[in-house]
C-alpha cells in the first residue's frame, strides 16, 4: 500500500485554488478505507461559499462507468452478452450508414457498414458512434440542422450516423447513451430507477441522481470558465425532473458517493459485503478488449466545451468495457494497466489495482482539459505516487 502524505496533498490543493482553479474535492481510497479526503476553494465565488462534504458536482461522463456496471449486471443475468448485436433490440440500428464526408453541394457522403454494432463495441467506443464536440462530420450535421444536438432535450441525437465500420477503430462517442436506452428497455423502468435500485441504494450513494429536488439545489457547485485573470460562472441548471436519462452523462454526485462506487473495482465487485458485480465481471471491465485498437487524440469542434482531448500522450492507451486503460506507466506515476476516465466539467478518477487504491478529483470548469485543471490533476497523481 502506498503511503499517502495528507499534508503534502493539502498544500498542493491550497496552492491550486490560489493559482489555478476555483475549487476542488479530492480523495484517495483503498479497499476499505479513506486514505485522503480534502475540500478546497469555493462552490460559489461570489458568495464565498466553500466546497465541503455536502457539495454536489456534475460528473458528466463519469456516469458512463455506472451505466457500464448496469450493463454487466444484465450480462450476468444472461439477458445480453458482449457479442449481442444492438439491432436485436433496436432494429432501426441496422439502417445506420457511415458518413464519409460531404460533397461539393454540402450533402453527406454515406456508405454501408459491413459489421454489426455489438454491446462490446458500445462499451469500448469502437461502435463508430461519435460525439459532436470532437467529430467534424457529426458537428457539421448538427450545425446544418440535419441531426439533433446531444444537448437538446430529446434523444434524437441517437439517430447519428456512424463515422467508421464498427469494431475497426476507436472514437469516443454516444455508444453508452445507446446502452442507457437499452437498460430502460430490458429492465422496463427509467435508467434513474434502475441505477437507484441496483447501484446507488445498495452502495449507500444517497447523493447521486440525475434529478435534484429544489431544496437540494443550493448544494451544487457552480461551473466556471476563465476570464482573463479571473473566473466567470456559467449558466448550468440542474433539473428537478430530467426529460431524458442519459447513459453517457448527466449524473450529479459527490466525493463520498463516487469514492464508494470506485471501491467496487478494488474489492472484486462488492463493498462492505454488498455485492454489485461478480469478480469475473470486474476483471473483464478492468482489461482492454482489444489493445490493438488504440485510443487517439480527438480535435475539439467546440472550444467553449473542450480542448483537444488527449491523455498521457506518450502512453499507448485503449479501452476496456468501461474505462480507458493505459498500457505503460504514466509520467505522473499512474501504473501500467490502471483504469480511469473523466467528465467534461474536469472531474477525473483512476483505479489502480496494482497498489490497491483509487483516486478521485472533482472540479467544475469548462472547457474540458483546462490547463489549470490538468495541472492540478497531474500534481495530485504525482504527489500520490512520488
Amino acid at each position: 500500500m502506498l503511503d499517502i502524505n495528507s499534508t503534502k496533498l493539502d498544500s498542493l490543493f491550497s496552492e491550486a485554488v490560489n493559482n489555478d482553479i476555483p475549487g476542488v474535492s479530492a480523495a484517495v481510497v483503498s479497499k476499505e478505507d479513506s486514505l485522503y479526503k480534502g475540500h478546497f476553494g469555493f462552490a460559489d465565488l461570489n458568495q464565498n461559499k466553500p466546497i465541503d462534504d455536502s457539495s454536489l458536482f456534475r460528473i458528466a461522463s463519469m456516469t458512463k462507468a455506472v451505466t457500464s456496471v448496469c450493463i454487466f449486471q444484465l450480462i450476468e443475468k444472461g439477458v445480453i452478452s458482449l457479442d449481442s448485436p444492438l439491432k436485436n433490440f433496436f432494429p432501426e440500428v441496422s439502417e445506420k450508414k457511415i458518413i464519409d464526408g460531404f460533397d461539393d453541394q454540402g450533402n453527406p457522403i454515406m456508405s454501408d457498414p459491413s459489421n454489426d454494432i455489438t454491446i462490446g463495441n458500445l462499451l469500448t467506443h469502437t461502435s463508430g458512434l461519435a460525439y459532436e464536440m470532437w467529430n467534424e462530420n457529426i458537428s457539421t450535421l448538427v450545425q446544418k440542422g440535419e441531426l439533433a444536438s446531444m444537448f437538446s432535450v430529446t434523444d434524437d441525437f441517437l439517430k447519428a450516423p456512424l463515422v467508421f465500420n464498427p469494431g475497426t477503430s476507436w472514437e469516443y462517442g454516444i455508444g453508452i447513451d445507446w446502452l442507457g436506452v437499452l437498460i430502460e428497455k430490458l429492465a422496463d423502468c427509467s435508467l434513474q430507477e434502475y441505477m437507484t435500485l441496483n447501484v446507488f441504494e445498495p452502495l449507500g450513494m444517497n447523493s447521486t441522481s440525475y434529478d435534484l429536488d429544489k431544496t437540494e439545489q443550493e448544494r451544487m457547485v457552480n461551473v466556471y470558465t476563465r476570464t482573463g485573470d479571473g473566473y466567470e460562472a456559467m449558466p448550468f441548471s440542474v433539473p428537478e425532473k430530467s426529460a431524458i436519462y442519459s447513459g453517457g452523462g448527466g449524473l450529479i454526485s459527490n466525493l463520498k458517493d463516487y469514492s464508494q462506487f470506485l471501491k467496487v473495482f478494488l474489492n472484486s465487485g462488492k463493498v462492505n459485503e454488498t455485492k454489485i458485480l461478480s469478480e469475473s465481471s470486474v476483471n473483464i471491465m478492468m482489461q482492454s478488449l482489444n489493445e490493438e485498437i488504440a485510443m487517439t487524440k480527438l480535435p475539439s469542434q467546440n472550444s467553449v466545451l473542450t480542448k483537444d482531448m488527449e491523455f498521457f500522450p506518450q502512453a499507448h492507451k485503449s479501452w476496456s468495457p468501461g474505462f480507458m486503460i493505459n498500457h505503460s506507466d504514466a509520467e505522473t506515476g499512474r501504473p501500467k494497466n490502471a483504469a480511469g476516465w473523466a467528465g467534461i466539467f474536469n472531474s477525473y478518477f483512476w483505479i489502480d489495482k496494482k497498489n490497491e487504491i483509487a483516486g478521485l478529483i472533482l472540479m467544475q470548469m469548462l472547457p474540458f482539459i483546462d490547463d489549470g485543471c490538468i495541472k492540478t490533476l497531474q500534481n495530485f497523481e504525482k504527489a500520490v505516487y512520488k
